[in-house]
């Protein structure tokens, strides 16, 4: 078990966050969450979760393809579009709603888990007849 520290709600966080779909402050499905960070407090000794993992790698490395999941990782961060760092990594801080879904307080571009379905709508979609209009769905 572990606890979320900004709520300090306890959870099960192979039930209650992995595999989640992610919701941007729009609506919008933005990713799912592939792994989570925790962090142990120096205090109490108790486990919490610091941040959600989405994006490139993270589920590969969580399923045991360490080496294939970090180098998905390493090329996300190299080829993240300015503003995101590429890591992948949410903080708690971000979170609004812990539920079937899990709705964030970000917009949905701002993560760089995003970077894929952006890369292919700005160079694939937006080429395709009528498709700059519907690049903005």
């Amino acid at each position: 078990m572990s606890a979320d520290a900004s709520t300090g709600r306890r959870l099960h966080a192979a039930l209650d966050l992995l595999d989640r779909q992610l919701r941007d402050r729009d609506g919008r499905l933005c990713g799912n969450v592939d792994d989570i960070e925790l962090e142990r407090s120096a205090d109490s000794g108790q486990v919490y979760v610091t941040a959600l993992l989405s994006g490139p790698g993270h589920l590969a490395y969580r399923l045991g393809r360490r080496r294939f999941g970090r180098w998905l990782r390493d090329a996300a961060v190299h080829s993240a579009p300015p503003g995101t760092d590429g890591s992948g990594r949410i903080p708690t801080d971000r979170i609004v709603e812990l539920g079937s879904v899990i709705a964030l307080a970000v917009d949905g571009d701002e993560l760089s888990s995003a970077g894929g379905e952006r890369w292919v709508r700005d160079h694939i979609i937006s080429k395709i007849p009528g498709g700059a209009s519907r690049a903005d769905e």
